[in-house]
């Protein structure tokens, strides 16, 4: 009985150890062939990675730069469009993601750009986009950005004009921005 049980246990130990892995014996005269197969297996998980300015790819970077629209006398009534200059240089953009489709959006402050009660609005910054990753209209229905293979990569540098279009009372207007990358 005893010697029953420790057979019992030790050909399920056996079997642990043979689920893991196979082995092949040939036996006989002449050329022998043994084969044994091992799987592989990757585990991926779903990432999405967003960078709009400042930023070290695939890390997360707290700075948040700005982009400055200095008018001088001439330029208040001029009427051409004023380029922007950020504080952090290039406004490198990159939407990366491995879950299927991406939208990509932005959501400024309401009201645009405030100078007390004074405001310019959104479509008073234009973008200039060099690259493949669009610049999503501020306040409007986020737009979808498609894998290949899977996979959504795309990355831009992003400049910005004030249109100057209309004379706005003096002062110091600020707004913000938020881009916004989602993926079920």
């Amino acid at each position: 009985m005893k010697f029953a049980k420790q057979l019992i246990a030790l050909a399920a130990v056996a079997a642990a150890f043979s689920a893991h892995a196979e082995s092949d014996i040939t036996t006989g005269a002449g050329a022998l062939t043994a084969t044994a197969r091992l799987d592989f297996r990757v585990i991926v998980p779903k990432v999405l990675f967003l960078q709009v300015g400042t930023g070290t790819a695939f890390t997360d970077v707290a700075t948040i730069d700005r982009v400055d629209f200095t008018l001088l006398a001439a330029d208040v009534t001029s009427g051409l469009p004023i380029a922007g200059v950020s504080t952090g240089g290039a406004i490198n953009a990159r939407v990366l993601g491995n879950g299927g489709n991406v939208t990509f959006g932005s959501t400024g402050t309401a009201g645009g750009l405030t100078n007390g009660a004074q405001t310019i609005p959104w479509t008073q910054i234009a973008p200039t986009v060099v690259g493949a990753l669009i610049h999503p209209t501020v306040d409007a229905a986020a737009a979808t950005l498609t894998p290949i293979a899977g996979v959504v990569n795309q990355t831009a540098v992003y400049s910005f004009n004030y249109s100057n279009t209309s004379v706005v009372a003096a002062g110091t207007y600020n707004g913000r921005v938020t881009y916004t990358a989602s993926v079920l």
